[in-house]
């Protein structure tokens, strides 16, 4: 199976989003971020407590009810926002042609990838495939933790797109299992 495709700059923000907004590792550092925020809301509130009457339990929990949804949706907007800055940033040093964006020709076949670009021609064995996944815009072949060719579903739209989604992680799943002992 072969595809040809332009990766664009949308597309490269799109998987630098990915990894660091909506991957398992990611959301569970968020969600410890919010347990932080959390933790000195309740002990503040637990202090006020103590250290006053009946009317201070109200007054504590009224506090934590309040305030705690406040700091926590200005940090998820701060985090946000300088995650898209982040990556702006990282993306306003890609060049056209040089290996990320530009044209890329993806081809897959029972001993791996090869991934063609302007800049030079790579190949992969299944067995170095970490892992394939997809979204409702792109098939993943991830070749490292945080290193995968991008395949925008545009390019298969000609094609199945599922059958090549399938094919991968077929190829994927028969060579992990012929390494496992």
């Amino acid at each position: 199976m072969r595809v040809e495709y332009q990766l664009t700059p949308d597309d490269l923000f799109a998987f630098q989003w990915r990894a660091a907004y909506v991957a398992a590792n990611s959301r569970r550092i968020r969600r410890w971020s919010y347990f932080y925020i959390f933790l000195p809301l309740l002990l503040t509130a637990l202090w006020t407590v103590q250290r006053g009457g009946p009317a201070a339990v109200w007054l504590g929990l009224s506090m934590l009810a309040t305030v705690f949804p406040i700091v926590a949706a200005l940090n998820w907007v701060i985090h946000r926002w300088l995650l898209r800055r982040a990556i702006r940033a990282l993306l306003a040093q890609e060049r056209p042609e040089k290996g990320r964006l530009g044209r890329h020709e993806i081809e897959l076949d029972g001993q791996g990838i090869v991934e063609r670009t302007a800049v030079g021609e790579t190949r992969t064995s299944w067995s170095g495939v970490h892992r394939v996944e997809q979204d409702n815009r792109y098939i993943y072949l991830y070749t490292a933790p945080g290193a995968a060719h991008i395949i925008p579903k545009r390019a298969l739209a000609g094609t199945d797109g599922d059958a090549f989604f399938q094919f991968a992680a077929d190829r994927m799943n028969q060579a992990s299992a012929t390494l496992s002992p």
